[in-house]
């Protein structure tokens, strides 16, 4: 009787321990999967969001290339000229010269197209003829 009781006071401990391990296993595999699921969703939501901000600059690229055709535009569509970077294009008047940024959607100036703005604003805008010469290369700046 003595042995079956000091057995028993060794089955307890020892089927708890399998039982912990055996829930253990459980719950990582259980966070195995569910990580796999999120890394999933996660390549999903990076793929669709990568597509959608494609989207939203091949539109405003196409946006850019038609803003002087549209009814609404102010000036002479022939006088414009595309630059691209830091702005997308100068407007040619006959009393004034104007750089345009072509904005679509909820599109916003980056950090250098703002820069560009403010030297404008601030007056920093200047007119060089660069002249290539037999005798060598000259720049007024005027």
């Amino acid at each position: 009787m003595k042995d079956s009781i000091f057995y028993s006071e060794m089955m307890f401990p020892l089927i708890l321990i399998i039982l912990v391990v055996l829930v253990a296993c459980w719950m990582f595999k259980l966070y195995k999967a569910k990580t796999k699921q999120f890394d999933t969703l996660q390549e999903k939501y990076s793929k669709e969001l990568h597509f959608r901000k494609s989207s939203e600059v091949r539109l405003g690229k196409i946006g850019e290339n038609l803003a002087p055709f549209v009814k609404g535009w102010p000036w002479d569509p022939k006088d414009f000229r595309f630059l691209g970077n830091p702005v997308d294009g100068v407007q040619f008047n006959d009393d004034e010269v104007i750089f345009v940024e072509i904005k679509t959607g909820k599109a916003r100036l980056s950090k250098s197209q703002k820069y560009f703005k403010d030297l404008v604003k601030a007056g920093k805008v200047s007119f060089v003829t660069f002249k290539v010469t037999a005798d060598g290369i000259k720049i007024t700046k005027e």
